[in-house]
């Protein structure tokens, strides 16, 4: 009986194993929707963080977790930093490439992993399309995190769609323009990793 019960324990170890490794390294998530106001708008919004709280999924439901913007606020550099010790823990989002009103390429570190985040803009009618993605590569034996791959379009998906919806909502306060630059996030002067390097 014993013997019976560990052969299908080890029979069930087994196939997680090879199913795991069969589960794809790399994942990637995209959410779009197309928003009736000019590329120009649509990118200066979404490459400042300053404006980042008013149409985030996120902040909403949670205001209390710590948001403050390092360095620039906006471009090359710029950096949301977050805090939430009842719920996602800190983490951290930053801009490492801009095609201005095309594309901007982000890194986001959530405790020891990092992962891609870009938004990507593309005429469609008199709007643009805009898309919110993410791309997360694990490594060879992280078979646990290919498990979680697996959920990632359904956890991360609805809330890169309700962020644009809210995005299209914020920018038709004011059609065709720039919203008055909110003040209601920390500055700090420069980036932590920048004051960690400083003598």
């Amino acid at each position: 009986m014993i013997r019976r019960l560990f052969a299908v324990l080890l029979a069930i170890v087994v196939v997680i194993l090879i199913v795991g490794f069969m589960l794809p390294r790399q994942v990637t998530v995209e959410r779009s929707v197309t928003i009736d106001q000019p590329a120009e708008v649509i990118f200066e919004v979404l490459s400042d963080f300053r404006h980042f709280s008013q149409w985030s999924p996120w902040h909403e439901a949670d205001p209390d977790a710590g948001y403050r913007i390092e360095g620039p606020p906006s471009g090359v550099g710029a950096t949301l930093v977050w805090s939430d010790e009842a719920g996602s823990g800190a983490g951290r989002l930053w801009i490492v490439g801009v095609s201005p009103n095309e594309r901007i390429d982000m890194e986001m570190e959530l405790g020891d992993s990092e992962v891609e985040s870009y938004f990507r803009l593309e005429p469609d009618g008199l709007g643009q399309r805009v898309t919110w993605g993410m791309q997360v590569e694990f490594g060879v034996f992280d078979l646990t995190g290919r498990y979680i791959g697996l959920m990632l379009p359904s956890l991360i998906g609805r809330s890169y769609r309700d962020g644009l919806e809210r995005l299209a909502d914020y920018l038709d306060r004011t059609p065709g323009q720039v919203p008055p630059v909110p003040e209601d996030l920390e500055m700090d002067p420069l980036p932590i990793r920048d004051q960690a390097e400083r003598p």
